[in-house]
């Protein structure tokens, strides 16, 4: 076949992956798993095998694609193969995505669908990559990593190998919520660090400038504004606290195993990420109230807002334990069959109870300062 002609060829073929990987990232996107809720349920352990699957594939065929396609000295002829296998394995992952249904867990099915989506852009970016090197003639190479087709190569990769790894892409709805807890846990623990450090600073600059600086609010029997950034820190330390202990307790080890037999039963753990994330959104609310000038009215705002979210976390909470049909109530059965009950749900309502005393002291405070500053 004449140079040209597979030239021609190729470019047409770069040019039809990007647009099906356009209209997949698209669908996948606006794709609702519930909406096929009522077609067969496929067993999830299959499902993700068949996805870690089609990954490598795509890896495989999108490194042969850099190969044929080197700037430096690119093989059209070559390039062909691998781009047809690319289209028709874009094509499978979104029908294989398009497999996980909600009764599998939102969660799950949200990661499935962003770490697949991810993946196909990035393979997008390469093509296209290509293809500007050939519409515009722009084709150089110094053989070194930093050439721009080796680098839209590595991150293909990169992302496929980071789902492939153990721990990476989730396997169940349990998992897939543990990851997202575990990784807004993260942030929490950075934010109480950050918190911790005010407060010795605020500590020590109260020590050295007691005599000097008194506000005057002790004569009223009143703790100093200044006093407000630990006890912040001490209801977060409880919040933090607790969110641990929801990783750790409520999707244990235990709970995950249980999760591989009654997978259906993982849905009612979906609560949980929303209000995690409202929880390190709302701690980040309050902790960027503490810094200099602090306003007192909002820091009491801000706290109200924490405490609400906290008893939505405590109410989803509750829901999960009270549901007979839930993981971790079936997980409180077994132990309880076996002698070794926890009664975590009693730890959980007094932890929670103490966050919310501690915070309504701290407002209390708060609003007898407002009022005693105006």
């Amino acid at each position: 076949m004449p140079p040209d002609l597979n030239k021609q060829k190729s470019i047409a073929a770069l040019s039809l992956v990007v647009e099906t990987s356009n209209s997949t990232i698209t669908s996948l996107i606006s794709y609702k798993a519930g909406d096929v809720a009522d077609s067969p349920l496929t067993d999830q352990s299959v499902l993700h095998k068949d996805l870690l699957s089609l990954f490598s594939l795509l890896q495989v065929s999108t490194t042969k694609l850099s190969l044929a396609l080197k700037p430096s000295s690119p093989t059209y002829g070559a390039s062909l193969g691998p781009l047809k296998d690319l289209v028709d394995q874009i094509s499978a992952l979104s029908h294989c995505v398009h497999l996980y249904h909600h009764n599998l867990g939102i969660t799950l099915t949200q990661e499935v669908g962003s770490v697949t989506s991810d993946i196909i852009q990035s393979v997008r970016v390469l093509c296209q990559t290509f293809l500007d090197n050939e519409i515009n003639n722009t084709r150089t190479s110094t053989g070194q990593p930093g050439d721009e087709y080796m680098v839209r190569t590595g991150a293909v990769h990169d992302l496929i190998n980071k789902a492939k790894v153990p721990g990476g892409l989730s396997v169940d709805n349990v998992s897939a919520v543990r990851k997202k807890l575990t990784q807004d846990h993260a942030s929490l623990e950075d934010a109480l660090s950050e918190v911790c450090d005010m407060a010795s600073e605020t500590q020590v600059s109260s020590e050295d400038n007691m005599d000097d600086e008194d506000d005057g609010w002790g004569l009223l029997g009143m703790k100093s504004k200044r006093m407000d950034t630990a006890e912040v820190y001490a209801i977060l330390r409880l919040s933090t606290l607790l969110h641990k202990n929801i990783i750790e307790d409520v999707l244990s080890t235990d709970v995950l195993s249980l999760a591989a037999v009654t997978p259906r039963a993982a849905q009612h753990l979906d609560t949980l990420p929303p209000h995690s994330s409202a929880l390190l959104a709302a701690s980040d609310d309050l902790i960027s109230t503490l810094y200099a000038p602090q306003n007192l009215s909002e820091i009491a705002t801000e706290l109200s807002s924490f405490l609400d979210v906290v008893r939505q976390l405590h109410s989803s909470l509750t829901v999960i334990y009270e549901n007979p049909s839930s993981l971790v109530q079936q997980m409180a059965q077994i132990n309880l069959r076996d002698g070794n009950s926890k009664n975590l749900k009693k730890w959980f309502d007094v932890c929670f109870d103490q966050v919310g005393k501690a915070a309504e002291v701290l407002r209390t405070t708060l609003d007898l300062d407002t009022k005693n500053s105006t």
